[in-house]
């Protein structure tokens, strides 16, 4: 933009503040004088309220006889009590057209009656069920564990009580009866169960 154009723009827009300006002198200049003293001297509109007095307490009626359809507009007055306000708006409040309910509260619903699944298996009892399941599987393999425990632990006292008793017979130096045993302890040795009969003998 060259600066020609740029003062041909600041001219046009001082031009346009002149005319305005004496366009609104003008205009005040044709006011009428009649329509400037009417102006200055009307007399302030009084409104119903302000000529109407204040209501107090012993101007409203009783709470009991208030309806729906009562008007309630005289307790705001500023006459009334704080605490006759207060109980007039909460028996309008407690009408059925302030209490409608649009069934989205969490708390209507009524939670202490289910309904029965029937048949229906959810995945929480699924999951329970398993449990249960394992636990007793862990509870007989630990019974069978320490069944088979027990039944090693009798077997090895067999075991050191036939080794006493050997023992004590080779000390003893009695030969005839060590010689009487040998095939009983071999079938001792082969079968675990044969040890019992053994030792009785």
């Amino acid at each position: 933009m060259t600066q020609d154009s740029k003062e041909s723009v600041l001219r046009r827009w001082s031009r346009r503040k002149q005319e305005v300006a004496q366009e609104a002198s003008v205009a005040e200049q044709e006011v009428p004088l009649d329509s400037e003293a009417s102006l200055g001297t009307a007399a302030p509109i009084e409104t119903e309220t302000e000529s109407r007095p204040a209501l107090t307490d012993a101007d409203m009626p009783p709470i009991e006889s208030l309806h729906e359809d009562s008007d309630y507009s005289g307790f705001m007055s500023e006459g009334v009590s704080d605490e006759l306000r207060n109980l007039a708006l909460r028996k309008l409040f407690k009408a059925p057209a302030f209490n409608i309910r649009d069934g989205l509260d969490e708390y209507d619903e009524d939670y202490t009656y289910f309904e029965k699944l029937g048949d229906i298996v959810t995945c929480d009892m699924k999951h329970h069920i398993e449990m249960k399941e394992q636990r007793e599987r862990e509870a007989l393999a630990l019974e069978a564990e320490q069944e088979a425990r027990n039944e090693l632990e009798e077997i090895e006292a067999i075991d050191e009580e036939i080794d006493d008793e050997l023992e004590a017979i080779e000390d003893s130096g009695d030969e005839e009866v060590f010689e009487d045993q040998p095939e009983m302890i071999a079938d001792a040795d082969r079968n675990p169960a044969n040890k019992q009969e053994l030792k009785h003998e």
